[in-house]
């Protein structure tokens, strides 16, 4: 072959399967690996220094009675800004990775319910970059912070806050309003699809109602209803890793719903591929 034809070659890449998906197989697989776990990680991170020592009993009396969170967590970041910048630091890749997670998810719900697979999980991918945003307007206060004091970024950020929080046009508010809505399409995809039964859809809603917004303060709920989605998604992302290397990438969602299906059960159609090897059954004769 001469350097011309290898050049052709190259610079013609054969067709692959028309069902070729984003973001595959490996990508998403690890994704929904990753992604629960690191934004459990950062919850937890962001809980932690508001229940620890770092502030005095009376400073910590006096910022609970606020009825915003900013001023605590604004003073929590002046008393230990690594550990506080960490937790949301690690949140906003949790979320990033997420944002790769979730249109893995909707492939497998796809196989059997496509239409609620994605649109759900595009309302929620929207969501999720609309923490991108609030993770701007959170680290432009911890500069202030740094800068002016902890009070002062707190009275700036809550005289200014729907300014901030809500974004131009209200765009990213009406994401994150978009994100409950497309969490609940994507469950009730999931569910039709019998990707998950009704405990792990429903532990999926919980995890997907939790708050929106900038400077806001992680609960213990939401530390626990992020650790029961990685008990939900991480082993489906193991599942999805390893049908890398079954049918094929197109093929990669029937094969993980399979996975999830008892024999026998309903939810997909007869035209599903059969795994290479596997023997099909004999054609029953036709009917006189």
């Amino acid at each position: 072959m001469t350097r011309l034809q290898r050049l052709q070659a190259w610079s013609t890449p054969a067709r692959h399967d028309a069902d070729t998906w984003f973001p595959g197989p490996l990508i998403g697989g690890a994704a929904l690996v990753a992604g629960p776990a690191l934004w459990f990680l950062g919850l937890l991170l962001r809980y932690l220094p508001a229940h620890s020592d770092l502030l005095t009993p009376e400073r910590w009396a006096d910022l609970r009675d606020r009825p915003f969170a900013a001023p605590m967590t604004l003073a929590t970041y002046a008393a230990s800004p690594g550990w506080v910048l960490t937790g949301f630091a690690v949140f906003m890749l949790g979320a990033l990775v997420l944002a790769l997670a979730y249109p893995a998810l909707a492939r497998v719900v796809a196989a059997a319910s496509p239409r609620l697979g994605w649109w759900g999980a595009s309302l929620v991918v929207l969501g999720l970059f609309s923490r991108l945003y609030w993770g701007g307007v959170e680290q432009a206060a911890f500069v202030m912070a740094e800068q002016a004091g902890a009070e002062a970024a707190a009275d700036f950020a809550l005289g200014s806050y729907a300014t901030l929080s809500y974004g131009p046009w209200r765009i990213v508010v009406w994401c994150a309003a978009l994100s409950y809505l497309g969490t609940l399409l994507l469950v009730v995809g999931a569910y039709r699809a019998r990707v998950f039964g009704l405990a792990r859809c429903a532990v999926l809603l919980w995890a997907g109602s939790m708050w929106v917004g900038a400077l806001k303060e992680s609960h213990l709920l939401d530390v626990l209803a992020a650790a029961a989605a990685c008990a939900v998604l991480v082993p489906l992302g193991l599942r999805l890793l390893r049908g890398r290397a079954l049918d094929g990438v197109g093929d990669a969602g029937r094969s993980a719903v399979r996975w999830w299906l008892p024999p026998g059960a309903p939810g997909l159609s007869r035209s599903s591929p059969v795994r290479a090897g596997s023997r099909r059954s004999p054609a029953s004769p036709p009917a006189r």
